[in-house]
């Protein structure tokens, strides 16, 4: 008497069998090939066979023939031996990444239901999810990759994922949002970089110029000084390519410094910020705006006229660049034309070191004690009220 895995194999060729039939494409000797294999107790180079010479072909069927046929491929795929999962799970992986631009929204679903049928915390998922990946990106499904890298960061550490595995997915998503979303793209190229250390970073110069450079040239992208704590960026300091370590130079000036760096950087280096890919002009206006920032983060009233002199413009242009930096939300200030002063109610720390550490620890001591006293006023007026003189008991 059959097994239940072996009627599941007997169902599959049946099923593909009858399709072939309809078509006129039948060949008896494949199919005596599959049940030769399954009579021979080889289930792993029965399925590996199936799905090799079958995938192709199901595809040009409908949606229910090939979801139903790997329905049963997956059924049966858990009840094998470890080795023959993996080699079942290899092969499955090859045959949906080909073409994936061919029934895209099919092959996701079944990709889907595929990295599903594994527990969560099976390193599986992993080679799954990759391929799931790059097969969605190019089929230019960008909002379905969106809605699944969420949680990416606690899947790697679900799946025990080592450090090449990350770098390797976390470099492929940023590339694939490169032209599409720089600020995402630039989230996982930190992540990326993020797993470098001192032993390893020079592996990763032509990634780390790339973040440097975007830091710089992303609209909307103010604070950069995170990048200068990674051992990847550290690495470009000191570089013995002029190129890597301009790039790294010119990304510390608009991470900590302000307008008379970067002037002093362009007079000594004049060609070099075109021939990484940047426009002196939209430079000129970040590293303005930032240095208004700056300014702004040290002092409640500055006069029109110290920002005229800080950023090098007219004193009557002052009003549209702090709109500007307003509008970017680099600063909370409002304008009093009168006095021609910008009253600032808070101002983008661009550096977040020791000494702004403190200052924190001082304004949070300052607030937890004017709270406590203010909650003891309010125990008091409670303990000690009387009624009003009108109100009184007849």
């Amino acid at each position: 008497m059959r097994s239940a895995k072996e009627e599941l194999y007997s169902d599959l060729i049946n099923h593909v069998s009858v399709l072939r039939k309809k078509k006129g494409q039948e060949q008896q000797s494949t199919i005596t090939e599959y049940q030769r294999l399954i009579d021979e107790q080889l289930p792993a180079e029965f399925l590996s066979k199936i799905i090799t010479n079958e995938t192709e072909f199901l595809f040009k069927e409908s949606d229910k023939d090939i979801e139903g046929f790997f329905n049963v491929i997956l059924t049966v795929l858990h009840k094998l031996e470890n080795d023959a999962i993996n080699i079942i799970s290899q092969k499955i992986r090859d045959c949906l990444s080909v073409n994936p631009t061919e029934n895209s929204q099919l092959k996701i679903k079944i990709l889907t239901n595929f990295f599903n049928s594994f527990p969560v915390k099976s390193q599986q998922r992993y080679e799954i999810f990759y391929i799931l990946i790059k097969s969605a990106s190019e089929a230019n499904h960008f909002e379905f990759i969106k809605s699944q890298i969420k949680d990416l960061d606690l899947w790697l550490e679900d799946w025990s994922s080592n450090t090449k595995q990350k770098r390797k997915i976390y470099q492929l998503v940023s590339n694939i949002f490169k032209e599409k979303n720089n600020m995402l793209s630039h989230q996982f190229l930190f992540k990326f970089l993020q797993t470098f250390t001192k032993d390893d970073a020079s592996e990763a110069q032509e990634e780390s110029v790339r973040a440097c450079i975007e830091a710089i040239s992303i609209p909307e992208l103010y604070q950069s000084d995170y990048l200068l704590d990674l051992a990847a960026i550290q690495y470009l300091e000191n570089s013995t390519v002029d190129k890597n370590r301009l790039t790294y130079s010119l990304m510390k000036i608009f991470a900590t410094e302000q307008l008379e760096h970067y002037l002093a950087f362009q007079t000594k280096h004049p060609e070099f910020i075109q021939s990484i890919g940047l426009k002196n002009e939209q430079c000129l206006q970040k590293i303005r705006l930032l240095s208004l920032a700056t300014l702004t983060a040290e002092q409640s009233k500055v006069p029109y006229s110290l920002i005229s002199k800080m950023l090098q413009i007219e004193e009557d242009k002052v009003e549209s660049w702090v709109i500007n930096a307003i509008a970017g939300e680099l600063i909370d200030a409002k304008l009093d034309q009168l006095n021609r002063i910008v009253n600032v109610n808070s101002s983008t720390q661009r550096v977040f070191n020791k000494s702004q550490w403190a200052q924190l620890g001082l304004h949070f001591g300052a607030w937890h004690e004017s709270v406590k006293n203010l909650l003891n006023v309010i125990e008091t007026a409670k303990n000690t009220q009387v009624k009003p003189f009108y109100f009184q008991s007849r």
